[in-house]
């Protein structure tokens, strides 16, 4: 049996913003705390096997120190990424509201008409695309379909890498355990997968909430005689640390 825990990371240096792949720094002091309770959890019950992670900061950070002072294998899945924003990735949501505001304002002192279709434009694009992700593809950005795939390929690979070693260890019959440490988006999508949900709905994305710093748990088995496998999800962004 295989034991996947879905970690997302903690929040990061900088205001709201749609943070896909931009490589922003974790909140150094959240980070602290769930790589002390993580370490914690590990000392006590030796809880994980190995750990795999994005390529970003924001996650790899939190991973390569836990892999560290744990002495657990580390893999870094470049495929693990959060969504590509395109022109909105990293750009905080009071910078497109303030020049949008204000470009109205001066547009109606007819004043600067072109600054002002401009900005509506970029936020009227970003209202649209919350509204009907699977629908809207914001400039040079990722397609939320092509999200969903590249997610999907990741997990498969992750699952059959993992029985792989699985199968090389038939001696031991305990579950093994490994810790993701990933984003928030990228958790949905694997949920949305295993449980056969639509995750082209925008509900989808708005109204599950994966906190910073929850676990969301899958455990893959194997109960009958053929090689299908069964994902069951037992636990959706559990708390990890109260203090989130």
């Amino acid at each position: 049996m295989l034991e996947i825990d879905l970690i997302r990371h903690v929040k990061v240096k900088g205001k709201p913003a749609l943070y896909g792949c931009t490589d922003v720094m974790p909140n150094t002091a959240e980070n602290a705390l769930l790589l002390e309770r993580l370490v914690i959890q590990q000392q006590t019950n030796k809880a994980y096997h190995s750990i795999i992670c994005s390529p970003l900061k924001r996650c790899q950070l939190l991973a390569k120190e836990f892999s560290t002072r744990c002495n657990l294998a580390l893999e870094i899945s470049v495929d693990l990424h959060e969504m590509n924003f395109g022109c909105f990735d990293g750009v905080t949501f009071d910078e497109l509201y303030f020049k949008a505001t204000s470009a109205k304002a001066e547009q109606q002192g007819d004043v600067n008409t072109e600054q002002y279709g401009e900005t509506e434009l970029r936020w009227s694009q970003l209202e649209a695309f919350l509204q009907a992700p699977a629908e809207i593809v914001l400039p040079e950005a990722e397609a939320l379909s092509d999200f969903y795939q590249r997610v999907k390929r990741a997990w498969h690979r992750l699952i059959d890498q993992q029985l792989k070693v699985l199968t090389q260890q038939r001696e031991s019959q305990a579950p093994k355990r490994i810790l993701v440490v990933v984003h928030g988006g990228v958790i949905r999508m694997i949920l949305a997968h295993i449980l056969q949900l639509d995750w082209q709905q925008a509900s989808w994305h708005q109204q599950l909430k994966i906190g910073h710093g929850s676990i969301s748990r899958i455990v893959i088995s194997k109960p009958y005689q053929d090689d299908q496998l069964h994902q069951q999800v037992t636990s959706i962004a559990m708390p990890f640390l109260e203090d989130f």
